[in-house]
């Protein structure tokens, strides 16, 4: 099969898997509603920021190192497994120990907090795995069939009761995510595999290590912008301002299933050896995000609240000055794939670091005094401005060797 197809597959398997992924985020915001929604999607970034570093940047690892040498896989999966249970007794200590003497108070409830925080790292980084072995298919099967159980479920079986809705909606979104990772471990191995190879460790971590705490800093970078409006505005505003960024992630999630797709092929030098044929392969991808964002910038006013509810319509004066960040955001995407594929994750790296200085010095400074339109101008220029920046060098990565180490 060539990329092609396997590329048309994937994404076709991916957008079908977003599209119930956003039937999900839609019917919690219409359940929790807006005076709710906007707290309990602010907890999940924050856990989902400590699971990034516990991930240790090892999915991305995984790729470049397996893409290049597959009999690896049963050394990488035996580690990734440690690092997992190393995990769960990290979340057990503190969400059983050290929470409930703490100050810090989350909506959702401790079995709620553990089993998406535990799903969450095991997805991350058997996700990674699945994809250096490049069983893109059952990935999608996965996530599709547990996305759409939980799709009903947040349909038929959620109980009108204000005191529990929380409860229903948090620990149910928490199975969904450890089942998914349950099943994706379960689905990594192959019979008869062998490690023969032996992996340089110090390398690989480092690595992962890099993509982690570039992570973590793109991952401030996309969300920091939200708590300056949960501590300056209402539940309305912030409800109002999350959801503008949930649309936004869509662009990006488009993006990465591409990038997911062709970067085993890249590390590998199979595809995209230089920058003109890079650019032919992606152009129909960077056509398809303006177009979204056009279909947003003419009927968004109608589309925000009859999706989401009235109390939603706020959202479409934030989106028309977030929009020019989002469709660089999507690109930028793109054009990390290379940067990964390299090796070269200090640039990238970089670009993030810049983001996040302008983002918090930023919204530390205008918010307080302009509002929530200040926040969505500022994190639209810093968007714009890391895509000019790595775009700016592009071209030179293609003519770079492969910065990894077996």
């Amino acid at each position: 099969m060539n990329i092609a197809n396997i590329l048309k597959q994937n994404i076709a398997g991916k957008l079908i898997n977003h599209g119930i992924v956003f039937l999900i985020n839609i019917l919690i915001v219409r359940i929790l509603k807006v005076s709710e929604s906007g707290y309990y999607f602010n907890e999940l970034y924050l856990i989902n920021l400590i699971v990034f570093f516990f991930s240790v940047g090892l999915d991305y690892s995984a790729i470049a190192w397996i893409s290049r040498e597959p009999s690896l896989a049963f050394v990488v999966r035996r580690k990734l497994i440690q690092i997992v249970l190393f995990f769960i007794a990290v979340v057990l200590f503190f969400v059983l120990i050290i929470l409930p003497k703490s100050s810090f108070h989350f909506i959702q409830t401790s079995i709620a907090i553990i089993l998406f925080s535990i799903g969450n790292l095991i997805l991350i980084l058997f996700q990674g795995l699945l994809t250096a072995m490049k069983k893109f298919n059952i990935q999608n099967l996965i996530l599709v069939s547990t996305n759409l159980c939980f799709l009903f479920y947040l349909l038929f079986f959620i109980k009108e009761n204000k005191s529990t809705i929380i409860n229903q909606v948090s620990i149910g979104y928490g199975v969904l995510f450890f089942l998914q990772g349950i099943l994706m471990i379960f689905f990594s191995y192959e019979k008869g595999e062998k490690s023969n190879p032996v992996l340089n460790w110090i390398s690989f971590f480092k690595h992962g290590s890099l993509i982690m705490f570039s992570s973590l800093i793109y991952f401030c970078f996309l969300r920091i912008d939200n708590f300056f409006v949960e501590k300056y505005s209402n539940a309305i505003t912030l409800s109002n301002y999350i959801q503008c960024g949930k649309i936004g992630q869509y662009f990006i999630y488009f993006s990465a299933v591409i990038s997911s797709t062709i970067l085993p092929f890249i590390a590998t030098d199979k595809i995209a050896t230089n920058f003109i044929a890079w650019k032919k392969m992606m152009t129909p991808y960077f056509l398809i995000i303006f177009s979204g964002a056009f279909i947003l910038i003419f009927f968004g006013q109608y589309l925000y609240p009859f999706i989401y509810g009235n109390d939603f319509s706020e959202m479409n004066k934030y989106m028309i000055i977030l929009l020019p960040g989002y469709v660089c955001l999507g690109m930028l995407t793109l054009v990390n794939a290379i940067y990964i594929g390299k090796g070269n994750i200090k640039k990238i790296l970089t670009g993030d670091i810049i983001g996040l200085t302008i983002v918090f010095t930023g919204d530390s400074f205008l918010i307080p005094e302009f509002g929530v339109v200040a926040a969505a101008i500022i994190s639209s220029l810093s968007y714009i401005l890391v895509f000019l920046y790595l775009w700016n060098d592009l071209k030179s990565q293609f003519s770079q060797p492969h910065n990894f180490e077996i």
